[in-house]
């Protein structure tokens, strides 16, 4: 069964994989560049090389790193990436034929042969998780154990193997080299990883030298090149998550159905990127992620939270702005189609608004989004940006090119993200007047 290796031209190379919010890399590139750059300065190595790459629409940023890997991982445990859901250290990596990837057999070989064949030593090494206690066995010698479990995540690329089913191979290539570790899916120490993905970004692919390096000085690279945009490889990544202080559900104490990931209100607050005073309303707050993430991140301006459901905004909204502990974010009962607020009293926008998704059917929105268009169009100042998300693209569309929305809208930019495995778009508009 022949495959391509995949590895950094130098083995001194390390590489990170950052999941981020998907259609919002670029945001979580800067973070990661911002924060981490201080931390590899303070090495005063000048032989150190560092390269991010924000591979667009996958909900991936990469980095490669010429540093020693325990210096590294203790950098990156050190930060608060505040829109990274989840780090994974890679340890090796192959290319996946087609012809292997549309064999179902052949596909759960090649997984299992990877992750038995990678050398998980150094990393797990410089990670250092210690053993778990396991307070239910009286058994002295028992009560400590070094624990495992094995993760998969499938991207973009869909396929007829299941989920747990891939991540059970990616376990068994771990707990082959580690007997004495006990598979524990919900309290474990190491969480062995694997992933494949799709690309055609060439900065990328140069990086970790998917092309065979003896072919970097011959004209075969600028032809396999040409193959590689014109049929994208598939990567297949093999490695440990690097725990960090992050909480997942930070800032939040209650949720709804619909409650927005903190990543991904981190990332859209990024994007608004309010200055000092200036008044940035979500008029569909919900259980208040954005004003609270927002808030978070901008101390200097104000945050403000509408929801038109009494329980959501007085139960939930308010007791994550208090476990939170903002103190520039306020919260009212209002309603999207009449806002309770002066014209014009308002710089930015920034909102998610409803898909129909939790009202069954997109009949009920239909209604909602030229009063919500009507609304924000008198409430926000001249100039002033509304960001809005929403998967419903063509009620919005419709809704823009009214003569009266179309004269006082222009459209910046229709980017497409991802959010609970849904292509949603953040519409990005300028008011005219």
């Amino acid at each position: 069964m022949a495959t391509t290796k995949a590895t950094p031209p130098n083995s001194k190379l390390v590489h990170i994989v950052f999941h981020v919010p998907e259609g919002l890399e670029f945001v979580a590139k800067n973070e990661v560049n911002s924060k981490l750059a201080p931390k590899l300065q303070e090495q005063q190595q000048s032989t150190i090389t560092t390269t991010i790459v924000a591979d667009p629409n996958t909900g991936r940023v990469h980095l490669i790193c010429s540093i020693d890997l325990s210096a590294l991982v203790t950098m990156i445990k050190s930060i608060h990436l505040l829109s990274v859901r989840d780090i994974v250290l890679v340890a090796s990596m192959v290319v996946l034929p087609e012809e292997i990837f549309e064999d179902r057999e052949k596909t759960c070989q090649i997984i299992a042969d990877t992750a038995t064949a990678t050398d998980f030593d150094p990393y797990v090494t410089s990670l250092q998780y210690g053993p778990t206690t396991d307070e239910n066995n009286d058994n002295t010698a028992a009560t400590t154990k070094t624990t495992f479990r094995g993760t998969f995540y499938k991207e973009e690329l869909t396929h007829s193997i299941k989920t747990p089913e891939l991540a059970s191979w990616i376990g068994f290539g771990f707990g082959t080299q580690y007997p004495d570790y006990k598979v524990n899916l919900e309290q474990f120490n190491y969480e062995a990883v694997g992933l494949w993905t799709r690309t055609a970004n060439h900065s990328l692919l140069d990086l970790i030298a998917v092309v065979p390096q003896n072919q970097h000085d011959g004209g075969d690279y600028e032809h396999e090149k040409k193959k590689m945009k014109k049929n994208p490889p598939i990567l297949l990544m093999v490695g440990v998550t690097i725990k960090t202080n992050v909480v997942k559900n930070r800032n939040r104490q209650f949720f709804g159905k619909t409650s927005l990931n903190p990543c991904i209100a981190y990332c859209l607050a990024q994007v608004a990127n309010p200055s000092p005073g200036q008044v940035v309303l979500d008029m569909c707050c919900g259980t208040g992620t954005i004003p609270i993430e927002g808030a978070s991140c901008y101390p200097d301006a104000i945050w403000i939270g509408s929801e038109v459901h009494e329980t959501t905004l007085c139960e939930k909204a308010r007791g994550n702005v208090l476990h939170s502990g903002v103190q520039n974010t306020e919260l009212m009962l209002g309603d999207g189609r009449c806002l309770c607020l002066r014209d014009d009293s308002v710089d930015i926008i920034l909102t998610d608004w409803p898909w129909g998704l939790r009202e069954g059917s997109f009949l009920a929105i239909q209604r909602l989004y030229p009063r919500f268009m009507k609304q924000i169009s008198r409430v926000l100042r001249s100039k002033g940006k509304a960001y809005i998300v929403t998967q419903g693209h063509k009620l919005l569309n419709r809704v823009l090119d009214y003569p009266w929305c179309a004269a006082t809208w222009d459209i910046n930019e229709i980017k497409p993200i991802a959010i609970g495995g849904h292509k949603v778009s953040l519409y990005i508009l300028t008011k005219k007047l």
